[in-house]
């Protein structure tokens, strides 16, 4: 075998053994998709669902552990239509939307008008044991859906974020230490009679 079958045989199109790949990029995550992920909803939809059905989050077993003597509210039809109402809330699109605060009460109040009744008329078939319960799952959605408006209000996380991207956007690009230096120089210049302007 020559050396070029040898090649051909052991190193790929790029020079590399075929039998190491080379090392595959490392990319960090910018802070910005961090907070993004953190503000995000979904966590609040999933804790919500799981203790509907009776679970509570766990922290020493990290996982949702079912809790002894506590009944779910609802069966899952009942917890289904819940979810439903309160997707249309708990969701991206409105927690990164800019609401004013009248905007909010008048929103809350519409989504309150519009589900109470489909929960209320339909108790029974939702699995709901009392009517006193009832009271529990309007102050629930209640809650869910003023926090959801609220986190809106004056563009509250769209702000957060845009305030993350700015500050990684100056320390990636070294904006602050050119900043700094402008203004030592312009105050030196300010004092130096023979300072260039």
């Amino acid at each position: 075998m020559d050396e070029r079958e040898i090649e051909e045989q052991y190193m790929d199109m790029e020079g590399y053994p075929k039998s190491i790949e080379p090392p595959k990029e490392i990319r960090e995550e910018a802070p910005e998709i961090g907070i993004i992920r953190e503000l995000s909803p979904s966590k609040v939809m999933k804790q919500l669902r799981m203790e509907l059905k009776g679970y509570s989050w766990d922290y020493e077993k990290e996982k949702y552990v079912k809790i002894e003597g506590m009944m779910p509210l609802m069966n899952d039809k009942g917890i289904g239509k819940f979810l439903t109402i309160i997707s249309s809330v708990v969701t991206d699109l409105v927690t990164f939307s800019s609401y004013k605060e009248e905007e909010v009460n008048r929103l809350t109040e519409y989504v309150m008008r519009q589900s109470i009744p489909v929960i209320y008329f339909n108790w029974k078939d939702y699995g709901i044991e009392s009517k006193s319960d009832l009271k529990i799952v309007s102050t629930k959605l209640f809650n869910l859906t003023l926090a959801a408006f609220k986190k809106a209000m004056g563009a509250g996380d769209r702000n957060l974020v845009r305030g993350t991207v700015t500050e990684s956007m100056v320390n990636r690009q070294g904006y602050s230490d050119n900043i700094s230096a402008r203004r030592k120089r312009s105050i030196w210049s300010n004092i130096n009679p023979f300072s260039r302007n």
